[in-house]
């Protein structure tokens, strides 16, 4: 065989044994109808699910809000992120804020818990404190997939 042949097969043989890495991913939000858009109240119900096919880890929790009227340190929003037991893996406040202003929130790193790898769907949960105004709520969860 050639010095150029053995190459080839050389070649061949590498890009067969290549490591793929998993590249980070997004995954869709739905929101529940049972909600008023833009929420107005708290109650029991999640604003949103996003489902969990495989286990995952999670990077980092991203939200855009809009507080409409009054949002201040007594008069405020906590948005959290919740396993399917209703753990919360991440959450921020909009206490604050400056009302009727687009804000986004970003929590990483070790201010993240992570689901269990059985965990199903990841739920946005937002809960009033006091009187805030109604809440326009846009979020996404930067994950890598780990499991099958």
């Amino acid at each position: 065989m050639s010095d150029i042949a053995t190459m080839r097969d050389q070649g061949r043989r590498l890009e067969q044994t290549q490591v793929v890495e998993r590249p980070m991913i997004y995954l869709p939000w739905s929101q529940r109808v049972v909600n008023p858009f833009p929420l107005a109240s708290s109650g029991a119900f999640a604003w949103g699910d996003q489902a969990q096919p495989w286990a995952v880890s999670l990077l980092a929790f991203y939200c855009s809000v809009r507080v409409q009227t009054t949002n201040n340190g007594t008069n405020f929003w906590t948005v959290a992120l919740q396993d399917d037991a209703g753990n919360t893996l991440a959450s921020f406040t909009t206490a604050a804020i400056a009302a009727a202003t687009n804000v986004r929130f970003a929590v990483t790193g070790g201010s993240i818990t992570q689901p269990g790898s059985t965990n199903t769907r990841l739920v946005i949960l937002p809960t009033a404190t006091l009187s805030p105004g109604a809440i326009f709520i846009a979020p996404a969860v930067a994950l890598l997939r780990t499991g099958n």
